[in-house]
């Protein structure tokens, strides 16, 4: 599986957003006031950066995204947006952007015009609205406390499991293939992400791979052995 690959409609964000509208597809008159859809982005582009006035979510149709934040000085790697998912909405509630995102490759946004929805929208589209969104929220709340498990994990090999087993689980549950799928990140972002050094995200790779616990071609991940994965990670 290619994450470059379009999600599928009924599993696309804006589709869900629809829906609560009480539309039965995207293609509606309140949507199309508020949303530019499919908007092309190239790799690197900035979508938003850290500390830049909050105006617009960012529904991932095709391609990934990157977070990055500065953090003592430092910028750091904060977390990955796949297909279906809203890259944004994490700075709902605040003035300003937490973090700079950008595209880790060519692909399709779908952008939503967060501070109009007042005055686009009717009451009751709005309160929809708004109960989706906070289930989104919700939903980014407790990727950030998976996160914030990988602290807890005590060797590299858990951490990159997990981190496996999480992007597995993402992109199942917007339609993509659970277990083949293809990282667009770079080893060096994945172990800033997880906080190890990028020869260790490497060698433990391999080493999955030695286990015939995943098949790695380049930048493409097949889990083999999806139960031997759980098994490491929860002992």
């Amino acid at each position: 599986m290619n994450t470059t690959s379009a999600v599928m409609c009924r599993n696309c964000a804006l589709y869900q957003t629809a829906r609560v509208l009480g539309l039965e597809t995207p293609d509606c008159s309140s949507l199309n006031r508020i949303v530019l859809r499919n908007h092309p982005v190239n790799k690197n582009e900035v979508l938003y950066g850290e500390g830049e006035p909050f105006r617009y979510l960012y529904l991932i149709h095709s391609g990934s995204c990157i977070s990055d934040a500065t953090i003592l000085g430092h910028s750091r790697v904060m977390g990955f947006y796949l297909p279906g998912e809203i890259a944004g909405i994490e700075n709902i509630g605040q003035k300003t952007c937490n973090h700079t995102t950008r595209a880790l490759e060519k692909g399709t946004i779908c952008q939503l015009d967060f501070s109009a929805l007042d005055e686009t929208l009717t009451p009751s589209e709005l309160i929809n609205v708004q109960k989706y969104l906070l289930g989104s929220a919700a939903g980014h709340a407790r990727q950030l406390q998976w996160e914030r498990s990988l602290t807890g994990m005590q060797t590299a090999e858990q951490r990159v499991v997990a981190f496996l087993l999480n992007i597995a689980s993402r992109l199942d549950s917007h339609g993509f293939h659970a277990l083949q799928f293809r990282l667009p990140m770079s080893r060096e972002a994945i172990a800033d992400y997880l906080g190890l050094a990028m020869e260790t995200v490497i060698r433990t790779l391999k080493s999955l791979q030695n286990q015939s616990l995943i098949t790695i071609k380049a930048k493409n991940i097949e889990i083999t052995d999806e139960t031997a994965l759980n098994t490491l990670l929860n002992s």
